[in-house]
């Protein structure tokens, strides 16, 4: 087996625990938004001091067990807060679980220098601990990921499976040793003191792989939605009539085309201003998205014109009736700035494929139709009321 200098193991150690530091602060730094990114800084900026202090032993005149059993804290904290970091970012954060985490790390400081001095016994608490919290983090990091998001959560996870390996054969042959100076003799410890640290590299490029894919991701659903509803815009709408014809040409389905324009509008704008009506607006998409069952979907297309997907319709009947369901959830009195405001709107559908199987002929159809249910009187009501004193 290669023989692995020590001192310039120590050396690379401490270099790869500095990059790792300075990537994931930069990380956090561009990141600051998407959660967990804060948690992963702090445990990256305990590693690099942790792995320093061993570098620094013949320089400073302090007792190198006091020291190993410093880094042993340091290291176990920022097993700690890797786990703490993915459980945030996966969308599990959770106050309580932080305080019950802030509470074991007195513990482990404590355990750390109680076991100072015995080398067998260190390992034996520490690498077991370690190890638990690496692969409970690979889990957590790549439970139900998919695409892309799998393949950079695979980087980090399999990066730490290594570093656990690495850390229950130390644990073995701790277990296995019989006095400390057997053990400090044994030639896999450097190899795995190495493999561990090196996996540090492939751990911290995982997470930032993992960030980079939900930042464009971030963007990516920000184009597609609008700014002022939180519903999918134009972009959107056109993707997913585009996706829903295809998919139902395929599997031989209909489902419903609706269009929807809010009546008086602009009677509401001219009277109480625009942001007014911005907020009736939010409120009408308030509503849409409460008319959504789990498979629809609604958007927003420009102005006070709104669009509906409603699947698992394939006769007139079934979308006259879901028409019936639309308006009654959107007819209503809201109050805007103290004013009460009467919402109506006209609705024009199209059925697939008997109305058309393009997204221009649905669209023209369920514009027709809708123009005709706004110059019907009898169709429409009064859209502002007197407003309130």
């Amino acid at each position: 087996m290669v023989n692995l200098d020590r001192a310039t193991l120590d050396l690379v150690v401490a270099c790869i625990s500095v990059i790792s530091m300075l990537v994931m602060l930069a990380v956090w730094h561009i990141n600051r938004d998407i959660p967990g990114t804060g948690v992963w800084a702090a445990a990256a900026s305990m590693v690099a001091p942790a792995f320093l202090l061993i570098r620094l032993i013949p320089v400073i005149d302090i007792p190198m067990s006091l020291i190993v059993a410093f880094n042993n804290s340091l290291t176990l904290t920022t097993t700690l807060l890797m786990l703490e970091g993915t459980l945030r970012f996966r969308g599990y954060p959770s106050e309580l679980r932080w305080r019950w985490g802030l509470v074991l790390i007195p513990m482990f400081v404590l355990l750390a220098f109680l076991n100072r001095d015995d080398m067998i016994r260190r390992y034996l608490f520490h690498d077991v601990i370690a190890a638990s919290l690496m692969l409970s983090t690979a889990l957590i990091l790549i439970w139900k990921t998919r695409d892309l998001d799998f393949l950079g959560a695979a980087i980090g996870a399999f990066s730490l499976i290594i570093m656990a390996v690495g850390f229950l054969m130390r644990w073995h042959l701790a277990f296995i040793s019989n006095n400390n100076a057997e053990l400090a003799r044994h030639p896999l410890l450097n190899f795995i003191y190495l493999i561990v640290v090196l996996c540090l590299l492939g751990w911290t490029y995982g997470v930032s792989v993992c960030c980079n894919l939900r930042a464009q991701k971030s963007i990516l659903e920000m184009a597609r939605e609008d700014v002022l509803t939180g519903l999918p815009n134009r972009r959107h709408v056109d993707e997913m009539l585009d996706k829903a014809i295809a998919q139902s040409s395929r599997n031989q389905q209909g489902f419903g085309f609706i269009l929807i324009d809010l009546n008086h509008f602009k009677s509401v704008n001219d009277r109480f201003g625009h942001q007014a009506g911005d907020l009736l607006l939010k409120e009408v998409a308030k509503r849409l998205k409460s008319f959504c069952r789990h498979a629809d979907f609604v958007g927003r297309i420009g102005g006070d014109e709104f669009v509906a997907l409603t699947f698992g319709v394939n006769q007139e009947s079934q979308l006259d009736s879901t028409l019936m369901r639309l308006k009654k959830i959107l007819e209503g009195p809201c109050i805007i700035q103290g004013h009460s405001v009467e919402v109506e709107a006209a609705l024009g559908s199209a059925l697939f494929p008997t109305d058309g199987r393009s997204a221009d002929k649905l669209m023209q159809v369920a514009d027709q139709r809708m123009y005709i249910d706004k110059s019907v009187p009898e169709n429409i009501l009064a859209a502002v009321t007197q407003g309130a004193r």
